[in-house]
């Protein structure tokens, strides 16, 4: 399975943590974090960094519920099989 396939199916379990930053960074931009894994169905994938550290990620475009476009890094943390929500910013 490819890395973006187990961020997916990571997140459609449930099965993720959310970093400090990223928390911060929702708090921020008045974003909810059910948007984010809602929207992980319908993302388009912008780059695949598979030699990341401290972990893989990607980037990709989500939408939100009001249709807003937001870029999401999210991570694989391989030692605890887990997703890891990097970060979320509207794009410039």
């Amino acid at each position: 399975m490819d890395l973006p396939d187990l961020i997916a199916e990571a997140v459609g379990k449930g099965d993720f943590l959310v970093s400090l930053h990223a928390f911060r960074r929702l708090r921020q931009r008045s974003i909810e974090l059910w948007q984010i894994e809602a929207g992980v169905k319908q993302w388009q994938l912008e780059e695949t960094r598979p030699n990341d550290l401290p972990n893989p990620s990607i980037v990709c475009k989500q939408a939100l519920a009001d249709g807003s476009e937001v870029t999401v890094v999210w991570a694989w943390v391989p030692e605890d099989n887990q997703a890891l929500l990097v970060t979320v910013f509207f794009p410039d």
